[in-house]
């Protein structure tokens, strides 16, 4: 039994042996190299330790062996590096030093790496045993068939650190195991079972245990399945292809001050050279195309669907198709132009015949223009509340679209704040004033572009058309906020600065689709034109009635930031001072009635020729706003009373001659509104410049110079008749008149009474264009629109013996006269 025990073991035999019927299935071994038959409880000798030794060699070289396993934790990302290079793996490989490799790679162990050699030279082991001989397959960690039946395995030749022989334990009953006490190990009964007389079970398993997984191997199994699971999610035409076949760097940051210099023996690199290229092409690398130019956004997905839904809804409360083409041309008669320059009639009505035009669109145009229409079946009082059904329709599909800005709900609410004044909706017209203002900086309709900004990558250029309709709805919001901020406690929104669109182009060109170049607010031209361009190259020439016009209410914007809004309290100098900026804006009235070309100035043959082209409400309309700009710097030179006296500081020379500006701008205005009677002029705006003239020609009547008297008596007939007429249309106009009654009766009293009650009577205050948002701010009741009934006023009892009546008319008798 001795000898058997020390037999010399065949694979300890220093010669050695040959093999050759031995084949090694190299590729067949399985990818990790710790799992198949390879496993290290199946080797006899997996450390290649059964050369002889002594005791004192094995613990140097166990200890050696440790040293090295805790030595190659530090590398761990060197081989993980290694571990996904593209060198097919064996289940193990004699390296340096003689350790078994858990991978295929040299660069697997970090012993391999500090000793160095190569496979097919002699090298020295670790342990002090040198194994010189033919790398057969001799000594890979598979034992052949004389190993496997000898019954002494190769470690009894070894022996504790005792210096006892090793001996396999027997295996443990399943009692000894349970009281986790040392077994003997006898069959069919160990000594302890028979002691206490129980029955022995020796548990008999088919499954062989697991090997231990080196702390390399199972992070390089970890890696390698993360690996994969990034390239299978990474789509192919992104992989890089030179990636794959570059081994794991040695992520190692470089010393500062030193050169790196690449070892030859190993294949690790640093951070920089690994990873550096790779990210400067990331960083050069076009945007995925997938995302820029194939896939859209979800929010503009959401839009898109939202504008389809405006094609059907509010189809159901639309009018006939008849009504639709009758409403639609009292709008373009009426009302295109006088206040706003929206929509291109010619592509309009061919939209709307073929039924392409979204309803909410068809509902506002027929609510703003129901109350001038002459229809049979729009025949209800008050005029200006007809179209309500529409517009209540229209404005509950724009309230929820407000999120998702396009140019037509821009100009539907455009149109919607527009009735929205007629009907005395204050607080209604306001907001949705305040929604297009910031709805159009939404659209970028402030600057002029060349491509649609809300289409994500659009690559049609905007057309003639197109973009004048995005200049003329800017302009739009511009005027709509100069207009609504005309009172004394709303001031301006739109900065004229940060609008860099040029100016409308002439009429006639825009109905038929010719561009040119025109100026912008400060007189420069945006996109000059060569003359042999093929197009309208004198950009002033290409300029009509909407560009003056836009340029005259910007005008009265400054004028009433200066008056109303608290600018003349801020200048530095008094009004009649030459430096004033009172005085500057006087030069920019002078300067810009100066400017106006000859086809523009007032004559009877300009405005027979914008009669011939449609235009000559427009015409009317731009003459009366530049006579009202002068009328409203001069108005506070004229008393609101008889017998009234200017403050005391201020020369009587400057109020005088602004006193004479008053009077001749007024008397203009007159004239102007006479020429319109039958040219339909129905802008709100200019219900009020005659309604400020009103307030003057009312001072004139009882002036007590005849020739005053008479000339304000004839102007403020046609001021009167023309409001009378407005009221029907816009319903705060019935305030307006009101508030001109009333200042005529003030002064009808003062006259009658004599210079003893001018100084008791207080003036009533001149109501301003803006002022009707706190008039009205949720509409009107049927006693609001209609002519209110008071009753004549009593005559004091001092002459009621008398048999003769007073020589003045009352109030409503003299109105009266004066209506149609």
């Amino acid at each position: 039994m001795e000898n058997t025990r020390h037999a010399p073991n065949p694979s300890l035999d220093p010669t050695p042996p040959s093999f050759a019927d031995f084949s090694f299935p190299y590729n067949g071994l399985p990818e990790n190299g710790l799992q198949g038959d390879s496993k290290l409880d199946n080797t006899s000798d997996p450390y290649n330790l059964s050369g002889p030794s002594s005791g004192s060699d094995h613990r140097n070289s166990t200890t050696s062996l440790h040293h090295d396993h805790r030595d190659s934790i530090t590398s761990i990302p060197g081989d993980h590096q290694a571990l996904m290079s593209g060198v097919p793996r064996a289940g193990f490989s004699i390296g340096h030093a003689g350790n078994a490799s858990v991978s295929g790679s040299e660069d697997a162990s970090p012993t391999s790496n500090r000793a160095g050699g190569g496979l097919d030279g002699s090298f020295n082991d670790d342990f002090g045993l040198n194994s010189g001989g033919a790398l057969d397959g001799s000594d890979l960690g598979t034992r052949s068939k004389e190993d496997k039946n000898d019954p002494n395995p190769p470690w009894s030749e070894l022996k504790t650190k005792a210096g006892k022989e090793r001996k396999r334990l027997p295996l443990a009953c399943i009692a000894c195991r349970r009281k986790k006490i040392r077994c003997s190990g006898e069959k069919p009964a160990c000594k302890h079972c028979l002691r206490s007389r129980i029955p022995c079970v020796y548990k008999v398993t088919t499954r062989k245990a697991a090997p231990r997984t080196d702390y390399m191997a199972m992070l390089d199994k970890r890696l390698k399945r993360m690996e994969e699971r990034i390239i299978k999610i990474v789509p192919k035409e992104e992989q890089d292809s030179t990636a794959i076949a570059v081994t794991r760097a040695a992520v190692k940051p470089a010393i500062p001050g030193t050169i790196f210099t690449r070892s030859l023996s190993g294949k690790k690199r640093p951070a920089d050279e690994a990873f550096g290229p790779e990210l400067d092409n990331w960083s050069k690398s076009a945007s995925n195309p997938n995302l820029d130019a194939g896939s859209k956004p979800t929010s503009l997905m959401i839009q898109e669907a939202e504008e389809s839904k405006l094609l059907l809804e509010g189809a159901d409360a639309l009018p006939s198709k008849e009504l639709q083409e009758h409403l639609s041309e009292v709008f373009f008669d009426n009302i295109y132009g006088q206040t706003y320059h929206l929509l291109h009639k010619p592509s309009f009505m061919r939209k709307l015949r073929a039924g392409t035009v979204p309803p909410v669109l068809i509902l506002a145009v027929c609510a703003i223009s129901a109350r001038f229409s002459t229809h049979p079946k729009l025949n209800t009082t008050p005029a200006f509340l007809r179209g309500e059904e529409w517009a209540s329709e229209a404005r509950d599909i724009v309230m929820r679209r407000y999120e998702w800005p396009n140019i037509t709900i821009l100009t539907c609410l455009l149109i919607l704040g527009l009735h929205e004044f007629g009907t005395c909706q204050g607080g209604r017209s306001w907001a949705l004033g305040g929604q297009a203002i910031r709805m159009a900086y939404a659209l970028q309709l402030h600057r002029d572009l060349d491509y649609d900004p809300q289409k994500r990558n659009g690559t049609a250029e905007l057309s003639f058309i197109d973009r004048e309709i995005r200049r003329r709805t800017m302009w739009a919001c511009f005027l709509m906020d100069r207009f609504n901020s005309s009172g004394t406690d709303r001031p301006t929104f739109i900065k004229q600065e940060s609008i860099k669109v040029q100016l409308p182009i002439k009429e006639r060109y825009f109905q038929l689709d010719m561009p040119g170049p025109t100026e912008d607010m400060k007189g420069n031209v945006p996109h000059p034109v060569s003359p042999g361009a093929g197009q309208l190259s004198n950009a002033k020439d290409n300029m009509g009635v909407a560009a003056y016009m836009i340029r005259s209410i910007a005008l009265w914007g400054r004028i009433i930031n200066y008056l109303n809004l608290g600018g003349n309290e801020e200048d530095p100098h008094p009004m009649w001072h030459a430096d004033s900026n009172y005085g500057g804006l006087i030069k920019q009235i002078e300067s810009f009635n100066s400017s106006l070309p000859e086809s523009l100035k007032y004559t009877p043959e300009n405005l027979h020729t914008h009669e011939t082209e449609g235009l000559e409400n427009q015409f009317l309309f731009l003459h009366i706003a530049i006579q009202q700009n002068i009328l409203f710097m001069n108005r506070f030179a004229v008393p609101g009373q008889p017998g009234g006296r200017p403050p005391a500081d201020v020369p009587k020379d400057f109020v005088t001659k602004a006193g004479a500006k008053a009077f001749e701008a007024a008397n203009r205005i007159s004239e102007l509104l006479k020429d319109s009677e039958s040219h339909f002029v129905t802008a709100p705006f200019t219900g009020y410049c005659a309604f400020l003239s009103s307030t003057v020609h009312v001072f004139g009547v009882f002036s007590k110079n005849p020739a005053m008297e008479a000339a304000s008596k004839r102007n403020l007939a046609t001021n009167v008749k023309y409001l009378t007429k407005m009221k029907r249309y816009w319903g705060m106009f019935h305030w307006m008149s009101e508030n001109l009654k009333e200042q005529y009766r003030v002064c009808a009293d003062a006259a009658r009474q004599g210079s003893s009650a001018s100084g008791t009577t207080q003036s009533p205050s001149i109501f301003q264009y803006g002022d009707w948002f706190d008039r009205y701010p949720h509409g009107v009741s049927q006693s609001d629109f209609e002519d209110p009934a008071i009753g004549v006023k009593k005559e004091k009892g001092d002459d009621a013996a008398l048999g003769e009546e007073s020589g003045y008319q009352t109030v409503e008798k003299f109105f009266h006269t004066l209506e149609p």
